[in-house]
């Protein structure tokens, strides 16, 4: 039996993350230190098997920063001296204001409210004032001129909460929003809450009642849903998860997007809910959706080589500008793949934070093409010690 209690503090977050194994399973618990936390588990053939991942899932906490727990994580009582952030892997959360190409400003009600800025809306742990506050710009005559918004933390101290209210206050107030071309839903930090315990939810409404919207982006993969729609003025769609559900992904195949030239999706890893596989991306590589796409990123995925191998010979590859496959888990099987771009229409390849060998990427720097073949230093090259850039 192995079981291993961690905690990770800084100024800014305390966060607990418990692994209980037993037999060819384990459980995992994590959360905010004082709250029960979530709770995952995984089976595995034998015991050994259960044994090596737990390990690995330990191995990844600890160099993200965590380290064990003095006292048990989960009783409210927080360590006496707040540990510092060790974890020196850059920041692969986009900041908000590269989203909207606006300047992003929390808003504030004792403000006189512009059209010019991207306001973004949020709550902190000890109050709840997104909503009230929203409800005041859309009062407002800026609101008819706005071309962006950005929605931040939803869910003050109940971090189970998704964002129903908040999405469902901008549908019923659509009129006041007439020129909306951007929204991005989980302008959240690691700080405030982790990518994949963000509570999300449907988010067709949204492109059903803002028939302008060109641009949207969310952030959180559990829950997270999309019912096959068509919106004839999107062109970029982002989903930022840390584990992707096949069943997303395969309605974004099933939507009708004739003007999508941007498609990021966050694909992630099954240790956080990711259930895509590289046969479900076959109708995206098939070349025969979005006519007018010139960006597919497939990132932050533990997939990578694998995709990497089939994504060389789709038909996309003869019409793309950028193929992003960073953030993921890339060595150099997916980089010898990837060679077999040389004679794509590419203009850019984007391969940041990878596990390719220092040959490997000059390879890969000799192609036709821009390449970024940046990494973080001291990336572990062993296969047991590959993670995706952001998996909590």
């Amino acid at each position: 039996m192995l079981e291993r209690k961690l905690i990770y503090m800084d100024a800014k977050s305390s966060k607990f993350w418990n692994i209980s194994q037993e037999g060819n399973s384990y459980k995992v618990t994590y959360g905010r230190i004082g709250s029960a936390g979530q709770e995952t588990s995984k089976t595995f053939d034998n015991e050994a098997a259960a044994v090596k991942d737990a390990q690995k899932l330990i191995k990844e906490k600890l160099g993200k920063g965590y380290v064990d727990a003095a006292e048990p994580a989960t009783d409210g009582a927080l360590p006496a001296a707040a540990f510092p952030n060790i974890n020196q892997r850059e920041d692969m959360y986009r900041n908000a204001g590269t989203f909207v190409g606006l300047r992003v400003v929390d808003y504030d009600m004792d403000k006189p409210a512009r059209s010019d800025v991207a306001y973004r809306f949020r709550s902190d742990w000890d109050e709840d004032k997104l909503i009230p506050s929203l409800e005041h710009f859309l009062a407002t005559p800026a609101a008819l001129e706005t071309s962006a918004l950005v929605i931040g933390a939803w869910f003050g101290d109940d971090s189970s909460k998704t964002p129903d209210e908040v999405l469902n206050l901008l549908i019923q107030k659509q009129d006041r929003l007439p020129k909306l071309a951007a929204l991005y839903v989980g302008d959240i930090t690691s700080e405030e809450n982790e990518m994949s315990w963000i509570m999300q939810t449907d988010i067709s409404p949204l492109l059903q009642a803002f028939p302008k919207l060109q641009l949207l982006r969310t952030r959180g993969g559990t829950d997270l849903k999309l019912t096959p729609t068509q919106h004839v003025g999107l062109r970029a769609l982002a989903m930022e998860t840390g584990g992707m559900d096949a069943s997303v992904l395969r309605s974004v195949c099933n939507c009708e997007l004739p003007q999508l030239e941007h498609l990021e999706l966050w694909l992630g890893t099954d240790q956080y809910g990711a259930t895509v596989s590289v046969e479900d991306l076959q109708p995206l590589l098939s070349g025969k959706l979005f006519p007018k796409l010139k960006y597919l990123g497939l990132r932050n995925s533990d997939l990578a080589d694998a995709i990497a191998a089939v994504v060389v010979n789709s038909p996309l590859m003869q019409r793309l500008e950028t193929l992003d496959l960073s953030l993921g888990t890339l060595s150099d099987e997916g980089g010898e793949s990837l060679l077999h771009l040389k004679d794509s229409a590419l203009k850019k390849l984007n391969l940041h934070y990878h596990f390719m060998s220092p040959e490997m990427v000059k390879r890969l720097r000799a192609l036709p093409f821009v390449v970024d073949a940046t990494a973080p230093p001291d990336m572990e090259k062993d296969e047991e010690d590959r993670f995706v850039a952001v998996g909590e």
